[in-house]
């Protein structure tokens, strides 16, 4: 994941560095816009699993523990579209995104012995809202803090496949998280029109607990999954201003 951010981070300032380069007769100023950006996206965080076993009138006893670590990289591609205010050097501006990725993490477990335990996180798109707070070092120019928020369905599933008699429990749940995403922002002017400019957000999705019940010859698992993901988004856009 470093690496392919390290790329990204480069070609973004590549990118940057042109436009300011073309950019000194035109201007950024107040007023509607929309545009569309393209990146990478990171996954990461950690799934802690506990299995506990209940054979009919004994206690409950903890059978397997195990922390699945989250990491996954996508491209990442946004359609945003927002309104800006320049004002006395500084910069303030409120928009609404959407980004498609595809954050797939896939660990097999080794439990009590058995191979085959699968334990599986996805997320496919986030949607959100987003406030800029930044200055104008010069007219063709802004720097910003990103303060969002955004939405993201994950799917959780954990399932015994070589021995499910080992584990009779099977988790398969869905649920959509909401989480503060702070960032980065820099915006260069290329025309009239027409902007680039790069952003980083961090998502700091909440940890969810999840827990599935299975029974057989008298026998009671449980599954519990404590899911706490994050998402690491870096990318390029183009900004047109009304």
């Amino acid at each position: 994941m470093k690496k392919n951010l390290l790329v990204s981070l480069c070609l973004g300032t590549v990118f940057a560095v042109a436009a300011q380069a073309n950019a000194s007769s035109c201007q950024i100023n107040s007023g509607a816009y929309a545009g569309i950006s393209a990146g990478l996206s990171a996954q990461s965080g950690k799934s802690n699993f506990v299995n506990s076993t209940n054979g009919g009138a004994g206690p409950q006893i903890v059978q397997n523990t195990h922390n699945a670590s989250l990491s996954k990289n996508s491209m990442a591609a946004a359609l945003f579209a927002g309104y800006g205010m320049k004002f006395s050097g500084f910069w303030a501006a409120a928009e609404l995104f959407y980004q498609l990725d595809r954050l797939n993490t896939k660990e097999e477990m080794t439990l009590s012995g058995n191979n085959g335990n699968t334990l599986k996180s996805s997320s496919t798109g986030a949607y959100g809202a987003a406030v800029h707070l930044g200055f104008v070092p010069n007219n063709n120019c802004i720097a910003y803090a990103i303060l969002s928020v955004e939405a993201r369905r994950f799917n959780v599933k954990f399932s015994d496949t070589a021995d499910p008699v080992n584990i009779q429990a099977v988790l398969k749940k869905s649920y959509t998280s909401i989480a503060f995403a702070p960032g980065v922002g820099v915006r260069f002017a290329l025309s009239k029109n027409i902007s680039l400019r790069t952003e980083y957000k961090y998502a700091m999705h909440r940890s969810k607990k999840l827990s599935a019940t299975g029974t057989a010859a008298g026998v009671t698992d449980v599954v519990t999954i404590k899911h706490k993901p994050q998402v690491h988004t870096f990318n390029v856009g183009v900004v047109y201003s009304f």
